[in-house]
């Protein structure tokens, strides 16, 4: 049975058991129904893996479960590397071949980045990524194509998924703000495996700026393709009112 409420994650199976996507529709934010499909993934911040890891025919079996066991109106991709690795017209063409084998709206964390920067006005941006020097490069390019200019960038050379998990964030955030502390653009946090919801205030102030991040922007996108009643939690922070 199809529930209008159900908004579809889809995300890699490579992570420890605490991402904050398993637990996050029973915190008592007033969100949909969220399922969860989980794509066979090493979690290797590798092109060749991201490309392999983003490839449709291994997105779609989990997806099409999503729309018809577990009711999915709207699905979400939630993996920025594996969504912007082939580049923007490789994400758009990701994004059709989901949508038309699924039969219901679908995006991604690459393309929900692009979205949130258009929807609140910013084409210059500073980048803390998580990945190596190559993926973050192919980050900043897929930014780039989409008219966004990244100024100042820093890799912090994670080989794996769960390497980017461990990572404390907010003393990351802390040393880039000290090295680059022009507040004038918004800092990108790229990498749904980085619990950031919970902590988006505290990123803020560490960066002194606004701070946008992987899941954060994938909730917003997710949330306006489902539409209806919904509208995205203070959890976002600007992209609650847009």
């Amino acid at each position: 049975m199809m529930h209008a409420d159900c908004l579809g994650i889809l995300l890699p199976d490579d992570g420890p058991d605490d991402y904050e996507w398993l637990t996050l529709g029973k915190r008592g934010h007033e969100l949909p129904r969220l399922a969860l499909g989980r794509v066979p993934s090493d979690g290797h911040h590798a092109p060749a893996a991201l490309l392999a890891l983003g490839a449709v025919e291994r997105l779609a079996p989990p997806g099409e479960w999503l729309v018809e066991e577990a009711g999915a109106r709207a699905v979400v991709w939630a993996c920025t590397s594996a969504s912007f690795i082939g580049g923007l017209g490789w994400a758009r063409e990701q994004r059709a071949a989901l949508e038309a084998r699924l039969g219901v709206p679908v995006t991604s964390t690459a393309l929900a980045f692009l979205d949130a920067l258009d929807a609140l006005g910013h084409e210059r941006v500073d980048l803390l990524s998580p990945y190596p020097d190559d993926v973050t490069l192919r980050l900043v390019s897929f930014l780039r194509e989409g008219g966004v200019g990244v100024i100042h960038d820093k890799a912090l050379d994670c080989p794996y998924a769960a390497d980017s998990h461990r990572a404390d964030i907010c003393e990351e955030v802390r040393r880039f703000a000290a090295r680059h502390p022009d507040t004038a653009r918004p800092l990108l946090i790229p990498d749904t495996a980085i619990d950031t919801l919970a902590v988006r205030e505290a990123l803020v102030r560490e960066a002194g700026r606004e701070v946008l991040t992987a899941n954060q922007v994938t909730l917003w996108a997710g949330l306006r393709r489902l539409g209806g009643a919904w509208r995205p939690p203070a959890l976002l922070g600007p992209l609650a009112e847009r």
